[in-house]
């Protein structure tokens, strides 16, 4: 292909992001994510900074592709683009931490965010794929990475702190979800409910009423997590969620229709004689939506 300049390239990936955020243009979406993926894997080929931005680039418009595919009906074909979107996230990471310098400020923040948000979307997308166990280990891995690298989530910079808030708040679904499905699973509601538990402590500390979508985010952890307390018989801890959810669901009014029905599915848990563990009503509300 003919040499496709930084500006160019810049103006193609802004392009393809606002046609990937409607339906009606996603085929066009996916023929340019194609270009720009193109133009950006030249690019890196660059040495130095100047090649670590068009690697992110790279790895970003990847993530993004591979998304696309999923919501568009090919989750299986999404996963070798956000596999490598992850790959690419790794590389670049490793050399920022080798730079040295706070992991909690730029750019080893960034960077880090970036690793965990781009495994956690590649969970999402192997869900969708119809792969609930490589959802779980790639939601595994996106926590265990951010561990590895602050040693507690408080120690974090700002965007770190939120993609592992959001790693747990997915890997609190993920395996709420195998409780469901597979209720043999002997420790599955326990270890829903830590995750949930941790996913709530960081997005309590992220919350800012300027920020109504760190109060969407709080309220949809909250009804994950009352959903797993009510199913485990922790009915009075439950309905503490339920009533934080339903504070902040008030506040954001029609912006809230999802953390609003999970804190319904919870309420109705809490309703029923006796504690379920799980049923068709408890099965539901499951489908993959961006933090």
């Amino acid at each position: 292909m003919r040499d496709v300049g930084p500006d160019e390239r810049g103006r193609l990936f802004e392009q393809a992001r606002e046609w990937s955020r409607r339906r009606d243009t996603w085929p066009e979406a996916d023929r340019l994510w194609i270009r720009v993926i193109d133009a950006y894997r030249e690019a890196a080929r660059g040495p130095g900074h100047a090649g670590r931005h068009d690697q992110q680039q790279l790895a970003r418009a990847l993530r993004r592709r591979g998304m696309l595919l999923s919501a568009h009906g090919r989750a299986a074909e999404g996963m070798a683009p956000g596999g490598e979107a992850v790959a690419i996230f790794e590389r670049v990471y490793d050399a920022v931490a080798a730079e040295a310098g706070n992991v909690a400020a730029a750019p080893r923040d960034d960077a880090l965010a970036e690793l965990i948000t781009a495994l956690v979307d590649l969970a999402e997308v192997a869900f969708t794929a119809g792969q609930p166990a490589t959802r779980r280990e790639l939601l595994s891995r996106a926590v265990a990475v951010g561990l590895a690298a602050v040693g507690a989530p408080p120690a974090a910079g700002p965007r770190t702190r939120r993609a592992m808030g959001v790693a747990y708040h997915h890997q609190a679904t993920a395996l709420l979800h195998r409780h469901l499905t597979r209720p043999a699973a002997a420790d599955g509601l326990r270890e829903a409910s830590l995750a949930a538990s941790r996913a709530c402590e960081l997005r309590q500390a992220l919350l800012d009423p300027a920020r109504p979508r760190s109060l969407r985010e709080l309220a949809d952890t909250y009804g994950v997590y009352a959903r797993c307390l009510a199913m485990a018989g922790d009915v009075e801890r439950a309905g503490v969620m339920v009533a934080l959810g339903n504070r902040l669901v008030k506040l954001l009014g029609p912006a809230a229709e999802q953390p609003a029905q999970n804190l319904r599915v919870a309420a109705e848990l809490l309703g029923r004689d006796g504690v379920p563990t799980g049923d068709a009503a408890g099965a539901r509300r499951f489908r993959w939506r961006r933090r």
